[in-house]
């Protein structure tokens, strides 16, 4: 059974992970802005540097987990995440902010790995670690609305210690769940010290690229709607392709699931920067959430299946990696063009078409040549 009782802690662990995580994304631009008088593109470029951190200890990964224990090694990533987020009200320089993002970064991409890459699959049956991958992400965009609707709610009413301790604290729940996951004990391996092992699958590469044109989308919206309910309702839409997926899955091919992801996309972004009235607010939030779904559970499939044998782990963090690089640069690009003095409307329509253009002529037939050669 997949939903046992490790499998179910580590989902739970990583939704309060991701809520922790992400509600910092809005705290501290606002934060940087307010505070040290940062630019807004300024203060987005530290968004960037978290990103690219999460490649630095990517060629250590394999070592990491087949050294040492898995689960401490997850643990302990965490809580280097936490203590640097709660060093932020102390911090005295601009160097130090940089450092503390380039921490969190790292740490953030060592906890991805040994989570959705590597507890997530030990746990589950072998036969169903297709489903496992899938489950974990479906709970890590859970977190991701979630905390984004922390950020933005708390920032009006709480102070910038206070969130950076509840962050901490959603940390240390997530720390607490991990701890009563029972992992099988694994004896050390002789590996090399770097590897692209469980970092970067290079055959997935392509497939991720295509996806990123999604959450590049959604950093951008992030910058652009502040408004917490646009993310509940985002959060009831991928809820309702998380109804509908198993029977759409069965009878829709990965070009019509797609297709229909990014038309959604496009569609909520149009009805998202109609002139007038509240419900295109919630009617737009509703279809991006549900063409999100369409699109990324497409994507996810293709860069789980694409990988050999024991390159599940190595797939899923390729897919992981690109996720969280897009969404930082989406920020980032979304602050630049307002800052020009522009409008995200055409920048984001035209990255979604794009995504699924590129899809279409290019990625499917990719991923039908080389999953043949299995």
């Amino acid at each position: 059974m997949l939903w046992n009782k490790n499998f179910t802690l580590l989902a739970a662990a990583n939704v309060f992970f991701h809520a922790a995580v992400y509600m910092q994304f809005p705290v501290l631009h606002r934060w940087m802005t307010d505070v040290w008088g940062y630019t807004g593109v300024e203060a987005a470029c530290m968004a960037v540097v978290f990103g690219l951190s999460l490649f630095i200890p990517g060629v250590f990964n394999s070592y990491l987990v087949d050294t040492f224990s898995r689960k401490q090694v997850c643990i302990r990533s965490m809580i280097v995440l936490g203590l640097a987020t709660l060093a932020y009200p102390w911090t005295s320089a601009t160097w130090q902010i940089v450092a503390l993002r380039v921490l969190q970064g790292s740490a953030f991409g060592i906890a991805l790995m040994a989570t959705g890459s590597t507890l997530a699959i030990d746990v589950a049956p072998s036969h169903q670690r297709d489903g496992a991958n899938r489950a974990f992400t479906w709970s890590g965009i859970a977190g991701m609305l979630a905390g984004v609707v922390i950020g933005l709610a708390g920032m009006q009413h709480v102070a910038f210690t206070q969130l950076v301790s509840a962050s901490a604290c959603l940390l240390a729940v997530a720390m607490v769940l991990i701890g009563y996951v029972k992992i099988s004990f694994r004896a050390p391996l002789d590996l090399p010290l770097c590897s692209s092992d469980r970092f970067l699958l290079f055959r997935a590469v392509p497939p991720g690229i295509n996806m990123m044109a999604v959450p590049l989308v959604i950093g951008m919206l992030f910058v652009s709607v502040s408004d917490f309910s646009f993310y509940l309702c985002t959060g009831f839409g991928f809820l309702l392709y998380l109804l509908v997926r198993e029977s759409v899955r069965r009878q829709v091919d990965g070009r019509i699931q797609v297709g229909a992801g990014q038309l959604l996309m496009i569609a909520g972004l149009m009805a998202l920067h109609h002139p007038e009235g509240v419900y295109p607010l919630y009617i737009g939030g509703c279809l991006i959430g549900l063409g999100t779904g369409f699109s990324i559970g497409q994507f996810l499939q293709m860069m789980i299946l694409l990988p050999l044998h024991c390159e599940r782990g190595t797939g899923y963090h390729t897919y992981r990696l690109s996720w969280e690089l897009a969404w930082a640069c989406g920020i980032f690009l979304g602050v630049y063009l307002q800052s020009q003095g522009k409008g995200l409307f055409g920048a984001e329509i035209l990255i979604a078409v794009a995504g699924l253009l590129l899809y279409q002529a290019f990625t499917y037939r990719y991923f039908k040549r080389h999953y043949q050669k299995h």
